[in-house]
This record gives structure tokens, C-alpha cells and sequence, in this order.
């Protein structure tokens, strides 16, 4: 079975998402604060765990958000755990921050110490 290229379009409170298996690049940018995000997160991390059986590309993950909220925090935490147990593919997470929101940074150093994963800071 193949994994198929995964595109959600934003809304108000939830990120567009670009997930290509083709080329290992993955985008999550915009606000995430969906009153369900069980529901709305639920396939992308799907995504995410099938990708580390089946990817063969190194991920680049693009995390661009702007605001999330802690339902959405818990979210990432899990979706960082399992590019954890990726064996196949290295992982880098290219974390961009408005260089005046100290929050958003400090968020990405947090994940990065709890998972040891390849983080880039990329200000604007």
C-alpha cells in the first residue's frame, strides 16, 4: 500500500497541512485551535505513523504556526513522538517563529529537548 500525499486546507482555527510522501517534505502552518482536535489531528498523525513504516524519504517538517492552543501542544508532542521511532529516514523539524514571539520559540526548544530531534530556527 502506498501513502497518498495528505492536503488540508486552513480554516479559521485549524492549519493547512501539506504532507508529501513523494518528497518528504511536510508543512503545518496557520492557527491551530479546533474544538475538536482529537478529530481534526486524528489522520495526520495516522499519516505520520504509517510514514514511518512506510516512508523512504527524510522528513522536513515545517512547522510555520502562528498560534496553537494546549489541546493542539499535546498534539504535536505526539506527532514528534512518532517521527521518534522513524529507523528508515532522518527527521528534521525546521521550526518558524515570528522573531518577536518569544512563546512560539520557547515551545520549540521545549519539544526538541523532550524528543531529541533535528530542530532548525528559522525567525521572520
Amino acid at each position: 500500500m502506498l501513502l497518498e500525499k495528505l492536503e488540508i486546507e486552513p480554516e479559521i482555527d485549524t492549519p493547512h497541512v501539506c504532507l508529501d510522501p513523494s518528497t518528504g517534505i511536510c508543512l503545518i502552518e496557520g492557527k491551530s485551535y479546533p474544538e475538536n482536535v482529537t478529530s481534526f489531528y486524528n489522520r495526520i498523525i495516522e499519516w505520520f505513523e504509517e510514514y514511518t513504516f512506510l516512508g523512504e524519504k527524510d522528513i522536513e517538517l515545517n512547522m510555520n504556526l502562528t498560534y496553537f492552543n494546549s489541546s493542539s501542544q499535546k498534539i504535536y508532542t505526539e506527532i514528534f513522538s512518532k517521527l521518534m521511532d522513524a529507523t528508515n529516514f532522518k527527521v528534521t523539524v525546521n521550526w518558524h517563529y515570528d522573531e518577536e514571539d518569544d512563546e512560539i520559540l520557547e515551545n520549540g526548544k521545549i519539544y526538541q529537548s523532550l524528543t531529541g530531534l533535528n530542530f532548525n530556527y528559522i525567525p521572520y
